[in-house]
């Protein structure tokens, strides 16, 4: 009676939780449609659970066996989650659908009687175990790779400082559930198949369910994770003005370049090396001159083709420039100098006169929606709140 209550429990607090979010869904930047999808398969299964045991529900039953496979969906979600809030990719890719073949498979090979007695099942019903240990560790493996290299280790990045500290701690967090998780699935698949069970990964459920129950009181109690750091602030803001003193809009990059760098190089770099060492700085100096003084990136077409021709350079060296001496790629620095154009026309009253769409064809983005992606990547807020924020 005590699990189901708190099956019921977990579920219902999943289930506000995701109605809290989904209330500023295209305002937060932690939160995008793999999260909630996540979210959503374990808080449902968990009120469907608490809800049949617990004497309230008849109809729909939390069946052990075949359906079950369906509840791995969570991992590639995960996954997917993760590369999105890193990325801040909004809009669903239709190549992301490629992470559902694995499951797929493993339904059909489960479903289908020749299938079950072909050579696929040679170690019988461990089969499905060491199948879903590799899937488990194939996304685990997946996920550390993306974040050590492109969050938890990186010293900087095209982010406002305090949101940056933000999602480092949250995916820290939310990793480690999904490792306990995943180790708490396969035991219970080992002890359901040794046990001669239906396999469901149901037998420590209850330990799923106090790990979620972390993850949705997690959330809950933080309002930059729950509504997104841009409402919280302007929240914030509208009762306390002093707080915009201690709120980072946007971190200008000033420390991109390295004069010294230990990186490999191939034969072709390293005598390339030899030749322009004594040049980098004043490379550098140029750079930047084009890219603040001269604004060359207002040109939709600039790359560094284009800065090499400025400086009478071969377009080599201003490849082997971004390649070893920034600590970000030169797509990058062309998006953030950009946004810092788009920062200083907008506090020069660009907008007085002219539209957000003008700004972004002035600062050389193609159209308004690049615009609006970059201008939000480098300082979390969209135009229109940062210029709401600024005004406050």
């Amino acid at each position: 009676m005590i699990e189901s209550f708190l099956f019921l429990f977990t579920g219902i607090i999943g289930i506000v939780t995701l109605t809290l979010m989904l209330r500023f869904y295209r305002s937060n930047p932690f939160c995008n449609f793999f999260l909630i999808l996540a979210l959503g398969i374990v808080s449902i299964r968990f009120f469907i659970h608490g809800s049949y045991h617990f004497g309230l529900q008849t109809v729909i039953k939390p069946d052990r066996g075949l359906f079950s496979i369906l509840f791995l969906l969570i991992v590639p979600s995960s996954y997917l989650y993760y590369k999105n809030l890193t990325f801040q990719i909004n809009k669903f890719n239709y190549k992301d659908l490629k992470h559902l073949f694995f499951i797929i498979f493993l339904f059909l090979i489960n479903s289908i009687d020749v299938l079950r007695h072909s050579f696929i099942f040679y170690f019988g019903p461990y089969t499905n175990l060491f199948l879903i240990t590799f899937f488990l560790v194939f996304y685990l493996l997946s996920i550390f790779k993306l974040l050590s290299k492109n969050i938890w280790f990186q010293k900087t990045m095209l982010l406002n400082n305090e949101h940056f500290k933000l999602v480092k701690n949250w995916t820290i967090y939310f990793y480690v559930i999904h490792i306990l998780s995943s180790l708490t699935v396969l035991i219970s698949l080992y002890i359901e198949i040794k046990n001669g069970s239906l396999p469901s990964g149901k037998s420590m459920a209850i330990f799923l369910l106090l790990f979620w129950l972390f993850i949705f009181f997690k959330i809950l109690i933080s309002p930059e994770i729950l509504y997104g750091l841009p409402i919280l602030n302007k929240t914030l803001l509208r009762f306390n003005n002093s707080l915009l003193e201690n709120t980072e809009i946007l971190k200008p990059r000033t420390d991109n370049w390295l004069l010294v760098t230990k990186d490999k190089k191939s034969n072709q770099d390293q005598k390339l090396q030899e030749k322009i060492t004594k040049n980098i700085s004043s490379y550098i100096l140029e750079v930047d001159k084009l890219s603040t003084e001269e604004l060359i990136f207002r040109n939709q077409k600039a790359s560094q083709n284009t800065i090499a021709e400025k400086l009478g350079v071969p377009t080599s060296h201003i490849v082997y420039l971004f390649k070893y001496h920034s600590k970000i790629s030169f797509s990058e620095y062309r998006m953030n100098s950009r946004i810092q154009d788009a920062i200083h026309l907008i506090n020069q009253n660009f907008l007085n006169n002219e539209t957000f769409e003008s700004l972004a064809y002035t600062t050389g983005f193609s159209s308004y929606n690049p615009f609006f992606s970059a201008f939000k990547k480098i300082t979390t807020y969209s135009p229109q709140d940062y210029i709401k924020v600024n005004k406050i």
